[in-house]
């Protein structure tokens, strides 16, 4: 069981192996942080879709990460980043107000496949990521160098649906996939259904993992996700 904070947004979905920049300037939030900072728990980023004029409803699953704090402001707003560690299925609130808390558990990916077919997905998904990486990215070798060395296709499934996909219903529904299998075939086919990897990303920072922020390594100065709090 665990028990998180959870921070809900209707644009955003954290996944785990992911970085999201967030911007911290509501009251009840900076609260929140404080409170994360003190006791040195993780954050959930629940996706929070408009049902209704006016509500947004957080989506039960989500992902939940470490906080950490890149810049602070005399407003006491506050620049962060929040590293994707797993997927939380929340039960219950058991807290609504200043923000919410969850009471949940954590969601284990079931990683059973054929060993063929495992690296057959694994070598043409890092395949066509690292071809779109070396076409875009001027200084590209940390994070090539980072991808010609992964061995799991969940971090690369995760990097393309966060960063590719821009549907967040779709997204979501990856997040939510528990098969690493079926996840890694919707991924393949969306790859293969691109333009030569023409698109992508489009005026987003990317944090590449393992290379401490962008493709050179720096920690990365983008624009943060819009932090606007829902009720």
């Amino acid at each position: 069981m665990v028990v998180l904070p959870i921070f809900a947004l209707p644009n955003s979905i954290l996944f785990p192996g992911v970085y999201v920049p967030l911007h911290i300037f509501e009251d009840r939030f900076k609260a929140m942080l404080k409170n994360i900072e003190r006791e040195g728990t993780e954050m959930a980023l629940s996706y929070a879709p408009e049902l209704q004029a006016g509500k947004n409803f957080p989506s039960m699953i989500c992902g939940a990460g470490i906080v950490r704090i890149i810049k602070r402001y005399d407003n006491g707003a506050t620049d962060i980043l929040v590293f994707g560690t797993k997927r939380v299925k929340f039960n219950k609130y058991v807290q609504e107000l200043p923000y919410l808390i969850g009471e949940g558990e954590i969601l284990q990916l079931d990683r059973e496949m054929p060993k063929t077919t495992e690296q057959q997905l694994l070598t043409e998904l890092r395949e066509m990521l690292i071809n779109w990486i070396f076409m875009n990215f001027d200084e590209s070798s940390r994070a090539i160098s980072f991808f010609k060395n992964v061995e799991d296709l969940e971090p690369i499934c995760n990097f393309v649906a966060y960063y590719f996909i821009t549907d967040y219903e779709k997204k979501q529904k990856l997040l939510e996939e528990n098969n690493l299998e079926v996840k890694a075939q919707s991924i393949w086919k969306f790859l293969k259904d691109m333009d030569s990897m023409s698109k992508g990303p489009d005026n987003k920072m990317i944090f590449f993992p393992g290379t401490g922020g962008g493709p050179g390594g720096g920690s990365g100065g983008g624009s943060t996700d819009d932090g606007e709090s829902i009720n």
